[in-house]
């Protein structure tokens, strides 16, 4: 449904790795099982696992926050904030100076707010914000 940009940008790596910031990933980005297991070092998964663990974690964290903006979102709206939340997470992003710029459709606000990845300089997480933003405003 929503998981171009996720997918895009998480890329799909089927043995445990270690992120950026230094916790073990597996899949699309994953850090944990559906059970609430952590990854761990030398975990090997099928790409088949890789979408489950997707899909699972967009359907119960992700996709109930699209409920939470006061108006229709279009498709690439939903890509976007998908994107945002499922690397930032749903508790931080509905606490954001962002959600609430989102819903008051203050755009201007909407383009300070959206982090953009300069806090820690990952030229990687600025390209994916900034893509996230365009495809935000897209039907805007």
């Amino acid at each position: 449904m929503t998981t171009g940009l996720i997918k895009k940008y998480e890329g799909l790596r089927l043995q445990a790795y270690k992120c950026p910031v230094g916790v073990w990933t597996i899949g699309y980005g994953n850090t944990s099982y559906p059970d609430g297991r952590k990854v761990q070092e030398g975990d090997i998964i099928t790409a088949d696992y890789a979408e489950a663990l997707l899909n699972d974690y967009c359907i119960r964290e992700v996709y109930p926050v699209f409920g939470k903006i006061p108006f229709p979102l279009t498709n690439r709206q939903k890509e976007a904030i998908a994107s945002l939340v499922y690397n930032w997470n749903a508790a931080g992003f509905l606490k954001s100076n962002l959600y609430r710029a989102i819903c008051a459709r203050d755009w201007a606000a909407v383009c300070r707010e959206w982090d953009y990845g300069f806090k820690n300089g990952l030229l990687g997480l600025f390209k994916r914000r900034t893509e996230e933003l365009c495809y935000f405003f897209w039907d805007v």
